[in-house]
């Protein structure tokens, strides 16, 4: 399925269930996990400290910077140190790397297009690492990878919804979803939202190549961001599985998109993959 798994951490409870789902994925799929500690190079910007020191009261000095970088890259060897502990625990095959740079940027060159990115979507402060989940949009937009956004607190999965247009990236996230079905056996939903009233025919065969007759389709019409949502909410959905940024550039620019909609709306691990 996946020939990696990627997991930002930086000790924040959000990294820590994104360090916990990788491990679980990473036994499932018999695959490496490689956990990455990017310290924000936007930190070390004197002209940045300096104006923090005033907001927060403490005392400047040119060459702090250097000071704050080495009592970051200690954290990091920690939190790396326990990451790698944890997975060995958990019979993962694991490795670390740590790093200085802008940390969406850091994870995305990192993840080739047949890897899983995993982040957590509420990260430290700004001042205290590398602020993970402040830049999971980023990553899910940016990334050649799939990714997988998490919650800070993990949840077990009974119910999963794949969000379907018939689109390449959305059959994807329908065979991703159905092979961690294989290991943990929670049902399947399918949804199509339509501008008009319709049904799931034109796609059904497709679906069933995946899926076979085991799972349940739906179909509604309006706006697929706000039905998904919806649906997600009244339903109890515990994870979502769709195709990453859909829409043409031009019309996200105007419009917005649904990925990032769903992102600020839903808090359940959200799957995205890419074609």
């Amino acid at each position: 399925m996946f020939n990696r798994i990627i997991v930002g951490v930086d000790g924040s409870p959000a990294s820590i269930t994104a360090s916990e789902i990788a491990f679980k994925l990473g036994k499932i799929w018999d695959v490496p996990v490689l956990g990455m500690y990017i310290i924000d190079v936007r930190l070390m910007e004197e002209s940045f400290l300096a104006d923090l020191a005033g907001v927060l009261g403490f005392t400047y000095y040119e060459g702090i910077s250097g000071k704050i970088k080495d009592f970051l890259e200690t954290q990091g060897g920690s939190i790396l140190d326990e990451f790698s502990a944890r997975g060995r625990e958990r019979g993962v095959k694991v490795s670390v790397t740590q790093t200085v740079g802008v940390p969406y940027k850091e994870i995305t060159a990192q993840g080739e297009r047949e890897d899983l990115i995993i982040v957590g979507r509420v990260g430290k402060k700004p001042v205290k690492g590398i602020m993970i989940g402040s830049n999971a949009e980023k990553v899910a937009r940016q990334s050649r990878s799939p990714v997988l956004i998490v919650p800070e607190q993990e949840r077990e999965v009974r119910r999963a919804l794949v969000a379907y247009d018939g689109s390449d990236s959305a059959h994807r996230a329908l065979e991703i979803c159905n092979s961690m079905r294989a290991h943990l056996g929670y049902e399947v939903h399918v949804l199509a939202v339509e501008e008009e009233e319709g049904d799931l025919k034109k796609y059904k065969d497709r679906i069933d190549t995946v899926l076979g007759d085991d799972y349940e389709c739906h179909c509604l019409s309006g706006l697929p961001e706000e039905r998904i949502v919806e649906f997600c909410r009244d339903r109890g959905i515990d994870i979502l599985f769709m195709g990453a940024y859909g829409k043409g550039r031009i019309k996200e620019l105007f419009l917005g998109s649904v990925t990032s909609f769903i992102i600020h709306h839903l808090d359940i691990p959200l799957f995205l993959a890419k074609a």
